[in-house]
C-alpha cells in the first residue's frame, strides 16, 4: 500500500511540472481568469461523476465543510494567482519557486504547533535561498513585471502553505480522498466563477487552435489527477516523504520548459536547482532516516 503512496506522489509531480507550460501555451489564446475557470470547472465535474460512481453516493453532510474551504484556497484562489503569474513569467521561474513548498510543512510546524525549528531546517532554508539567489542573478527581469508574478506567486506559496495543513488534517477522516477532491474542485469553481462576473468576460475567445484544445483538455485532466493523487498518499505517508517527491517537481518543469517552450536551462539555473532541492530535502532527511530504520526493523521481526 505505501509502495502505491509513491506511485501517486510521483504522478503528481510529473503533471504539477508540466503545469506551467501548458499553462503558458495555453495563455496565448485564452485569457488567465477563463483558462482558470475552465480547468476547475472541467475538473469539478470529471471527479464529481467519478465520485458519485466510485462512492455511489454524495452527501454533504458526510463530506463536512472542510473541503469546501480547502477548495476555496486551493485550487481555488491559487490556481487564479499561479494562472496570473504565468502571463509575465517564464515557466522556469514559476517552478523554482514552487520548488520551495515542502518549506511549508516546517513553516506551519513552527506558526501552528511552536516548534522548534532544527539545524536542518536552518541549513536547508540557507542552501535554499541562495540557490533562489543564484536563480534570478540569471535570470531576465522585466521590471515592474516581474516583481508583480513573483509576489503573485509568494501569494500562491503562503495559501499552500495552509492549504496542506487542512489537507493532511482532512485525510486523517474518514471521508474517501476522490469525495474530498470533487469538493475542492465544486467550491474552487464558484468562487473563480465569481470573479469572472465581476471583473471578467464570460466570452471565450472566437477562434481556438486546435493544439490549445488539446492543452486545454490535459490542463482539466492535469488538476484533477494530481490532487486526487495527493490526497490519497497524504493519508498513508508522512509529510517529509511526500516532501522529497515534491522536489521532483523542478527537475522535471526543468526539463519540460526546455524541451515544450525552448527555455534556455542554464549552468546558473541548474546549479541553483540542485542547491534549492538540496535545501528543501534537507530539514526532512532525518524524518526519512528514522521511517526507514523504522521499516528495516520491521522486516526484520516479520523474517524472524
Amino acid at each position: 500500500m505505501i509502495n502505491h503512496a509513491y506511485y501517486f506522489l510521483l504522478v503528481a509531480s510529473l503533471f504539477w511540472s508540466l503545469n506551467p507550460i501548458a499553462g503558458k501555451f495555453a495563455l496565448e489564446e485564452i485569457a488567465a481568469p477563463q483558462l482558470a475557470f475552465s480547468r476547475v470547472f472541467m475538473s469539478a465535474l470529471l471527479l464529481f461523476v467519478a465520485s458519485y460512481f466510485r462512492v455511489k453516493s454524495y452527501r454533504l453532510k458526510e463530506i463536512g465543510w472542510r473541503p469546501f474551504v480547502l477548495g476555496l484556497i486551493d485550487p481555488g484562489i491559487t490556481s487564479l494567482l499561479f494562472v496570473t503569474s504565468l502571463t509575465v513569467l517564464s515557466a522556469s521561474n514559476t517552478v523554482i519557486v514552487m520548488g520551495l513548498m515542502p518549506f511549508s510543512q516546517s513553516i506551519m510546524g513552527r506558526i501552528v504547533f511552536q516548534e522548534d525549528f532544527q539545524l536542518s531546517v536552518w541549513m536547508g532554508a540557507i542552501l535554499a535561498l541562495i540557490g533562489i539567489a543564484v536563480f534570478f542573478s540569471g535570470e531576465e527581469l522585466n521590471g515592474a513585471e516581474s516583481i508583480w508574478g513573483n509576489l503573485l506567486l509568494l501569494m500562491v506559496f503562503c495559501l499552500m502553505v495552509v492549504s496542506q495543513l487542512l489537507t493532511r488534517k482532512i485525510m486523517k477522516s474518514d471521508v474517501p480522498a476522490i469525495q474530498v477532491t470533487a469538493s475542492q474542485m465544486i467550491s474552487a469553481t464558484v468562487i473563480i466563477f465569481a470573479y469572472l462576473l465581476l471583473f471578467g468576460n464570460l466570452e471565450l475567445p472566437a477562434h481556438i487552435s486546435t493544439e490549445t484544445k488539446l492543452t486545454f483538455i490535459y490542463l482539466a485532466f492535469s488538476m484533477s489527477i494530481p490532487f486526487f493523487f495527493y490526497n490519497r498518499a497524504m493519508r498513508q505517508i508522512p509529510v517529509g516523504m511526500a516532501s522529497l517527491f515534491l522536489v521532483l517537481i523542478i527537475p522535471f518543469g526543468f526539463f519540460h520548459a526546455a524541451v515544450f517552450l525552448g527555455e534556455q536551462i542554464t549552468w546558473i539555473k541548474s546549479i541553483s536547482a540542485v542547491l534549492v532541492m538540496t535545501g528543501v530535502a534537507i530539514p526532512h532527511l532525518p524524518q526519512v532516516r528514522r521511517i526507514l530504520l523504522r521499516t528495516e526493523k520491521i522486516t526484520a521481526t516479520e523474517n524472524e
